[in-house]
């Protein structure tokens, strides 16, 4: 079989997404029972107690299919988001809508525009499709560089993505910079923001997409309750798109692409306003708890409106392995001169800030 002849060329090139280590190989590998996983910014307390207990009331109903529409939740989301029906698409978690919008928009030739490091999803689907990737570097702030995103568009360009906040760096772009870039962006470039750490958001300046979002502009918001809600394992986003668009991606979406207990739990998970501030709160203090180490330990790093922190190291190999070893779990990036640790529980932030304590005396320095 020659399937070389048979696989699409526009695949060969890429990798494979990486999922990270699981806790039992890095318990195996370090001999210590307790890990932490603070790799793939997950919130550590699981789904909120209502959507619990009706996700797990629904289980017995899981020989149905699910509600192909989502009406409960669309009509839920429309009313707390003050948008219309036609203009939400709902997914198998955000990065389902990003394949989709790429698979939508993109043409052989085309080129998308997006800033780096940011999400690795976004190289991924302009390959998939036959599309040249235009990777604009973060500024020295580690913020989107708007200015050299727009100077980047050309007649060939179809699609940009903005990650806000940018994972891996948790930063942000200020509004007056975003409303200078939108008012300077030509019309046949569709803006894709990624906002699926939104909720995690304290800074004053933030400009979420929503507030720009009137149906006509090629503007799309996307947004996710893999982070705050704690649904990651159940797979569930939303983007709030053009109608155009949304019609398109139901022309392209697999028919009941959202489960069930996907569609209960973030359903139920609208409602908890008030635990999703609590959340956000205790996010933030933790957070500076690990900033205080840091300074402590010279360790330089990105001041963060997520539920990671972006830290540089000249060692990335050896800090990644070194805190293996003392069972805590972070995000390496190859070679790349920095790391990416999730925030965690009270608890969990003793523990990780012990794990650099003892890396720090072993290595000497970061």
């Amino acid at each position: 079989m020659d399937w070389d002849a048979l696989i699409r060329t526009e695949l060969d090139e890429m990798v494979p997404y990486a999922p990270g280590l699981r806790v039992s190989e890095v318990r195996a590998q370090s001999g210590k029972e307790n890990i932490l996983k603070l790799s793939s910014n997950e919130y550590p307390a699981g789904p909120v107690k209502s959507a619990r207990r009706a996700m797990k009331a629904v289980i017995k109903h899981s020989n149905r299919y699910p509600d192909g529409s989502a009406r409960a939740l669309r009509e839920a989301l429309c009313a707390k988001l003050g948008i219309q029906p036609e203009c939400l698409a709902i997914g198998n978690g955000s990065n389902e809508l990003i394949r989709l919008i790429a698979q939508a928009v993109l043409r052989p030739g085309d080129e998308v525009v997006f800033a780096w490091p940011s999400f690795v999803v976004y190289p991924m689907v302009t390959q998939m499709f036959g599309a040249t990737a235009v990777r604009v570097p973060l500024n020295e702030d580690q913020v989107h560089d708007l200015d050299t995103m727009l100077a980047a568009v050309t007649d060939k360009t179809r699609l940009m993505f903005l990650c806000s906040p940018n994972n891996p760096t948790g930063s942000i772009y200020h509004r007056i910079a975003f409303e200078r870039f939108l008012a300077k962006v030509p019309e046949h470039v569709l803006v894709v923001v990624d906002e699926a750490y939104f909720e995690f958001v304290t800074d004053d300046m933030y400009p979420d997409a929503l507030s720009y979002f009137d149906g006509k502009r090629p503007l799309v918001s996307l947004r996710t309750f893999s982070k705050i809600y704690s649904l990651a394992g159940c797979r569930i986003g939303y983007g709030i798109m053009p109608e155009q668009l949304r019609l398109a991606l139901d022309k392209l979406r697999e028919p009941f692409n959202v489960n069930t207990v996907a569609q209960i739990g973030a359903f139920y998970s609208l409602a908890e306003e008030s635990e999703v501030e609590r959340r956000k709160q205790e996010n933030q203090e933790q957070k500076t708890y690990l900033y205080e180490c840091f300074d402590r330990l010279g360790i330089q790093y990105v001041p963060s409106q997520t539920n990671f922190v972006y830290f540089m190291t000249e060692k990335p190999v050896e800090v990644f392995q070194a805190l293996l070893e003392e069972g805590v779990i972070v995000r390496d990036f190859g070679t790349a001169p920095a790391l990416r640790v999730g925030v965690g529980t009270p608890e969990d932030t003793v523990v990780t800030i012990a794990a650099f304590d003892a890396v720090a005396e072993k290595l000497g320095t970061f």
